[in-house]
């Protein structure tokens, strides 16, 4: 989680909105989402005790301030806080973006490889155009002996 407060950025229009910074174009937060992160930029600590009066730049500081929270720690401090499986979120997530965006456009956007992109599409169901003509060709019974 090497995300930083680099990453942060304070939507020039809107008082109170933050953003982040995770590819070419801005993800701007919503109001309640953007006091969260304010509160974790004002909060945020080293995981050391002694460390923890040192600045860092890192929104999820590791054990110490030069280095980022481990994904097996902050996986466990989500556990403690009742989210289990951010995998089948995420999974959930990947699956609903490819239902309502073609691939392409989302490999596009969100600056994936095509092959990453194409591979959700096809755990979602794939191509929609081949789905109809499978299920048409299967309800059209035989007109004679095959």
């Amino acid at each position: 989680m090497s995300l930083t407060t680099n990453h942060v950025l304070v939507h020039p229009e809107e008082p109170g909105v933050l953003g982040l910074q995770l590819g070419r174009d801005p993800l701007w937060l919503r109001p309640r989402l953007s006091a969260l992160l304010q509160r974790l930029i004002n909060e945020r600590r080293p995981l050391a005790a002694p460390l923890r009066t040192r600045e860092t730049p890192y929104l999820f500081p590791g054990l110490r301030p030069d280095q980022p929270m481990t994904s097996n720690t902050l996986q466990r401090r989500l556990t403690r806080l009742g989210i289990t499986s951010t995998s089948k979120a995420r999974n959930g997530a990947w699956l609903a973006m490819v239902g309502a965006v073609h691939w392409k456009m989302l490999a596009d956007l969100l600056g994936l490889a095509d092959g990453t992109a194409h591979n959700w599409h096809k755990l979602n169901g794939g191509d929609r155009a081949s789905y109809v003509a499978n299920r048409l060709k299967a309800s059209q019974a035989p007109t004679g002996p095959e």
